[in-house]
């Protein structure tokens, strides 16, 4: 059995918008230490003693391993790994003949899906050898979900399937591991950051979240110790939003259209 009554928390994505936030707050929690894993970009104004970056690339295995192979998840009494990556598109699918969806966008299923699974497969496999040798860790998994993908609009329904699928293995560990293995899907609607307004340029962001309403509404359930699967949903409303919405076609598509300036070849024939 570990002595050690620290909680370590993973970040997936520490140096985008997001990421950053939580690195922040969580910096601030007692007992606790926190890894920013990182590509390329570093994360900026996040400095503590209980703070260091790795940077890693999280679809390669063997990048995991050389990584994270002297942080010592197993000296901890719980870790905690939160995904925050994912990208989404606009996907007209030749509305308004909407074209079924055969296989979910390579780049939406990357960022979203093999960013998470080797990880998730990594430290699974720490933890449960560690306990299998009397050590006493637990893991939860934590990901950044959408409000919609219980809707799955065709405009976006690349992202919302990869979101699906991550719950899909958070609740498989469950299942396989109830003793010591939780997760939590944190879903939020439209939130400013760089990698959004890219995709979505001229887009109206008033009713968006913003990073910080994100982590405050958020980190208690986070860092909850309760065994179970949750999803909590963090929404700001929309005098505009209406209801069916997510069902109607054409205001989907004339949205979607307008915020990423992309036009289906259908409508302009």
């Amino acid at each position: 059995m570990t002595t050690n009554k620290k909680t370590l928390v993973i970040i997936a994505g520490a140096a985008g918008e997001i990421g950053t936030e939580y690195c922040k707050k969580l910096i601030r929690v007692k007992d606790t230490d926190v890894i920013g894993v990182i590509r390329n970009k570093k994360v900026v104004n996040v400095v503590a003693k209980n703070f260091t970056s790795v940077q890693c690339h999280l679809d390669n295995t063997t990048s995991i391993e050389r990584s994270f192979e002297n942080v010592p998840v197993e000296s901890y009494k719980r870790v905690i790994f939160l995904h925050t990556i994912g990208e989404d598109k606009f996907n007209h699918r030749n509305y308004p003949n909407i074209q079924k969806l055969s296989t979910i966008d390579a780049e939406v299923y990357d960022t979203n899906v093999n960013s998470f699974k080797y990880i998730l497969r990594y430290l699974v496999n720490r933890v449960e050898s560690a306990n299998e040798n009397g050590i006493n860790v637990s893991l939860k998994t934590a990901i950044l979900g959408g409000v919609a993908d219980k809707y799955a609009p065709f405009v976006i329904e690349d992202f919302c399937e990869a979101k699906l699928i991550l719950r899909g293995y958070i609740r498989s560990y469950i299942d396989i591991f109830p003793d010591w293995f939780s997760g939590i899907s944190i879903n939020i609607t439209s939130t400013i950051t760089d990698s959004a307004l890219a995709v979505r340029p001229h887009a109206n962001t008033k009713d968006w979240l913003t990073p910080e309403e994100v982590v405050k509404n958020s980190v208690a359930e986070l860092l909850s110790s309760r065994p179970e699967y949750k999803e909590i949903d963090i929404i700001k409303f929309s005098k505009n939003f209406v209801k069916g919405y997510y069902e109607n076609h054409k205001s989907l598509y004339e949205k979607w259209s307008f915020e990423t300036g992309i036009v289906s070849p259908a409508v302009e024939m």
